[in-house]
């Protein structure tokens, strides 16, 4: 632990220690009543939430455990709470984060208090996550009528539109964006999708080109293409929607023609090259896959295609690229996707890295340990670990 993070938790053990140390002691009432006053004291919670968001900061393990021991002291202490909800989101404990915002929200409107749009963002990010649908759909709407609320929370609360098909809480909502931001290739792409929707396509293919000539980003611009997609090309867009919806029940043979049509007359078309490539690997057509899935990237950097390369890659015996690949993945899709870090360890074995191979498999272990996958990775890494004695032995014979 660094330096830093030891003097805050100095401070908070000099508040603390002492008058614990008494009452374990004495066991007074008066040192009792004098530790249980301490702990509900502000500033300790505080000093030991700070340490814990400092911990995060420097990635070390053991921010959870003060920020737990923050939220002991004070159960709803703000930004402890925030901070360690994002720290569960991040590790895929998504019903554990939920319900921790969930109690925050409760007591501060049992209290008449204000509602925080920083609260109400990640509790709909969460609740999301969790399946909670009506703690989302309210942080949701709470969120839509927020004057202070900052831009990724109103998008948030759109995309929960979107996702909810809520059209009148759509047009409110999208009005207020390209209101405040009329330039925004988000706001121009959620008022078009919306326009769309309402079959309004000549208006939405508009701001659906300004929105590709604002974008900056790679993930704007293939929304913006998506939607063109749909909106000039109905035909094709309910071939490739049909395919999709039944992929795996499809065998390859089936749907390989129809998907090289698409990714050849629509060739920026990134979810057709993603699902050409799953099909192409599902044929064993590693190369062709591993093609697809690569045109796939240089368009959307779709973290799935990422994840099939670094699967592929590893077969085609090119583990540099394997790696890349896993690790681009892993930084899409969180640190809780088990199969990343399964393809990472494999790249790493590969590359005669077993003590880093050894790390990546950990974290697959903890997310699944049973995974048959890891336990056979880990025999494997086990055995390359082995030393050679039988080899080196013969060889100083020899000389």
């Amino acid at each position: 632990m660094s330096d830093s993070i030891h003097e805050i938790a100095a401070q908070a053990g000099a508040i603390l220690g002492p008058l614990l140390s008494r009452a374990l002691t004495s066991g007074s009432a008066d040192d009792w009543r004098a530790l249980e006053s301490a702990c509900n004291m502000p500033a300790a919670a505080d000093l030991l939430c700070a340490a814990g968001i400092k911990a995060r900061e420097l990635r070390h393990p053991s921010s959870e455990k003060l920020l737990a021991a923050a939220l002991s002291l004070a159960p709803f202490h703000l930004r402890a709470t925030l901070t360690i909800a994002r720290s569960y989101l991040g590790r895929g404990l998504n019903k554990q984060a939920q319900k921790l915002l969930a109690d925050l929200h409760r007591h501060k409107a049992g209290k008449g208090e204000l509602a925080d749009a920083f609260l109400d963002e990640l509790l709909l990010r969460a609740s999301q996550a969790a399946g909670a649908r009506e703690d989302a759909k309210a942080a949701a709407y709470r969120l839509a009528i927020d004057a202070s609320a900052h831009w990724s929370a109103l998008l948030a609360a759109a995309d929960f539109f979107r996702s909810e098909n809520d059209l009148d809480a759509q047009r409110t909502l999208f009005t207020r964006l390209t209101t405040e931001r009329p330039d925004d290739p988000d706001a121009n792409l959620l008022m078009a999708s919306w326009l769309h929707d309402e079959g309004y396509d000549n208006e939405a293919a508009r701001r659906l080109n300004h929105a590709a000539l604002l974008a900056t980003s790679r993930e704007q611009r293939v929304k913006a293409k998506r939607l063109l997609f749909e909106i000039q090309h109905p035909e094709d867009d309910a071939q490739l929607r049909k395919l999709t919806q039944s992929f795996f029940a499809v065998k390859p043979v089936e749907s390989l023609p129809l998907l090289k049509r698409l990714t050849q007359a629509h060739p920026d078309l990134a979810e057709a090259w993603l699902f050409y490539g799953f099909a192409l690997r599902r044929d064993r057509q590693l190369e062709a896959a591993a093609h697809a899935f690569e045109r796939c990237v240089k368009y959307s950097d779709d973290p799935n295609a990422h994840k099939e390369l670094a699967a592929i890659c590893g077969e085609l015996r090119e583990h540099k690229k394997a790696e890349r690949h896993a690790r681009r993945a892993l930084e899409l899709l969180g640190e809780h996707d088990r199969i990343s870090w399964i393809n990472l360890a494999a790249a790493l074995l590969e590359l005669r890295k077993p003590g880093q191979a050894r790390e990546a498999l950990a974290k697959a272990r903890e997310l699944d340990p049973a995974s048959p996958q890891v336990n056979a990775l880990q025999e494997d890494i086990n055995l390359r670990s082995k030393p050679m004695r039988g080899f080196y032995n013969a060889r100083l014979v020899r000389l």
